[in-house]
């Protein structure tokens, strides 16, 4: 039986041999680095467009910035006119998805309410929600329940304010629970009223407050049975 290593050096012997598998070997490295200069061809071009694409980001954040300091130093900070609504629509519209117009559409949606256009602001309010930012919900929710308020749907606004009520602590709750006691006397539903006017003495809120509290209370609970909270 002849060994391997005979048959081995035997075929390295042969030129001929030799030169065959030589070429065989460059025609496998010549497909494998065409498809790896053209996977690295690929990279590349993808890194370049995204770089152009951020470049372009960048300079249009710019100039969304820049356009909305022209339009607070033409308008100034309590602005309380038509035309500068108008002026921070426009620049939202021309530069959505940035940080300034998100910023302009703040501005829009208080400058608005300040205005007393309660169904305009409402508008503008709801397109701030954001789904995944539950403390800026909450803020934006507070600001659009006085719109309601302002528009005379007492019960909407006192919906919304409930839930913001709930994710709220410290004294913006109690401000919160306050409102919602007079809006719900507003509404009509004395029951629920109480539940707030009776909320804001725990903890004791001062002998002046806690005397008309008290008073709220019992003038709530008087027109109709209330649960305690």
């Amino acid at each position: 039986m002849v060994k391997l290593s005979s048959r081995r050096r035997s075929a390295l012997e042969d030129p001929e041999e030799v030169l065959n598998l030589a070429q065989r070997w460059l025609e496998t490295a010549k497909r494998q680095w065409k498809w790896l200069l053209l996977g690295a061809a690929a990279v590349s071009a993808v890194l370049a467009i995204w770089g152009v694409h951020r470049g372009m980001q960048i300079a249009r954040e710019d100039r969304a910035a820049a356009a909305l300091v022209q339009e607070r130093a033409k308008f100034g900070p309590g602005a309380t006119n038509a035309e500068a609504a108008k002026a921070l629509k426009d620049l939202a519209d021309k530069y959505p998805g940035t940080k300034a117009a998100y910023e302009a559409e703040l501005m829009r949606a208080n400058l608005l309410y300040r205005l007393k256009n309660y169904g305009e602001a409402a508008a503008a309010f709801e397109t701030l929600l954001k789904g995944d930012d539950p403390l800026w919900n909450t803020l934006v929710s507070e600001s659009l329940s006085y719109c309601y308020e302002g528009l005379g749907e007492f019960k909407k606004a006192a919906a919304l304010l409930k839930s913001v009520e709930e994710e709220s602590t410290g004294a913006f709750r109690r401000e919160v629970a306050q409102r919602l006691a007079l809006l719900y006397e507003k509404v009509g539903e004395p029951q629920e009223a109480a539940v707030y006017w009776r909320q804001l003495l725990d903890p004791a809120p001062g002998q002046g407050l806690t005397a008309y509290f008290r008073e709220k209370a019992a003038a709530a609970e008087a027109r109709g049975e209330a649960p305690k909270k």
